[in-house]
């Protein structure tokens, strides 16, 4: 082979190698950079941003009565049209950037179909009627935090037959956010809460369900009003306690006033221990004011458990205090 041919040949394998490695930057850059250069949002793990429960309680910002120098930009939202409802929703994830702390309320914000989105109480209560909670996404109530930059996701209600709604702000110089009904990638699965969730109202507090333990054999008492005497269950019961986790966001107080659990496959429900029985070591969570950051437990027993048995696998309720509607939660519990 002459010095010209080699020389030819070299030249057209150097063009193939970039022409390849142009197509597999442009494959990469179509990847990772569509969907206005960020990734695509995967439908399944929705728009929340919470992982884990606050540690404690904060202090609750002084409201904003004139919030003209926030700034409010659209992130990313999730359309809903859910089946058995009368109404769909968006739930959007806004970027909120201020000089200091924020107490917004809600009010400020209005879609055009006239719904202002403090006044929403009656479509959450439709959803949590079905066990379908905007806590699972976080959704807030009011834009309050201590930070001076944050994201918060809020719930956007709509009704009748439109392709589109806008939400406008009444301060600063913010256009109408615009969001799509179509197509409605939230799902069902998206609202209803697991085991080790963090449970919120998007409000006043937070919550984790997250361990269960069989604690039969361990001394139980009673409060009575002759005191304190040992609380007696037959030799076949078994009793377990459910690990709660709950933390007060604002110092607001919370109480669980009861609970019930109903375990996979099984028509039997267990009520959960009333605040008057307690163990030494599992303190029963049952009528505890918390208004900071509580460890405490829901103590179940049953009386038959060969065929009744509590189960770690089960749907929990927790009826709070001043509550529409018991919280519902899937869980698989680890022993």
């Amino acid at each position: 082979m002459t010095t010209k041919e080699l020389r030819k040949r070299n030249v057209l394998i150097w063009t193939a190698l970039i022409l390849v490695m142009v197509i597999i930057c442009l494959v990469l850059f179509d990847v990772l950079f569509k969907n206005n250069g960020k990734p695509e949002e995967d439908p399944d793990t929705g728009l929340s941003d919470t992982t884990e429960i606050a540690e404690k309680p904060t202090e609750r910002p002084q409201e904003n009565t004139n919030p003209s120098d926030v700034t409010i930009t659209l992130k990313d939202y999730i359309a809903f049209d859910l089946p058995d409802l009368d109404f769909r929703f968006v739930i959007a994830k806004l970027h909120v950037t201020a000089q200091g702390p924020t107490n917004i309320s809600l009010s400020h914000f209005t879609t055009s179909q006239g719904i202002a989105l403090d006044q929403t109480s009656g479509y959450v209560e439709q959803l949590e009627q079905k066990s379908l909670y905007l806590g699972r996404q976080n959704v807030w109530f009011s834009l309050i935090s201590q930070d001076k930059e944050y994201d918060a996701n809020i719930f956007i209600p709509v009704t009748g037959d439109v392709s589109t709604i806008k939400l406008s702000i009444d301060f600063g110089n913010h256009g109408d956010l615009s969001f799509s009904l179509i197509p409605a990638r939230g799902t069902v699965g998206m609202l209803q809460y697991e085991a080790d969730d963090v449970i919120t109202d998007g409000k006043s507090y937070q919550m984790t369900v997250s361990k269960a333990y069989d604690i039969t054999g361990l001394p139980l008492y009673e409060q009575t009003a002759g005191g304190e005497q040992e609380y007696l269950l037959p030799s076949t019961t078994k009793v377990y306690a459910f690990e709660v986790n709950a933390v007060s966001l604002f110092g607001d107080t919370i109480t669980i006033e009861s609970a019930s659990y109903v375990p996979t496959g099984s028509p039997e429900v267990f009520e959960a221990l009333p605040a008057a029985i307690r163990s030494m070591k599992y303190d029963n969570m049952i009528g505890v004011p918390v208004s900071e950051h509580t460890t405490g437990y829901l103590l179940f027993y049953a009386y038959d458990p060969d065929t009744s048995p509590v189960k770690y696998q089960g749907v929990l309720k927790l009826n709070l205090a001043g509550g529409a509607a018991p919280i519902t939660i899937n869980v698989d519990l680890n022993q």
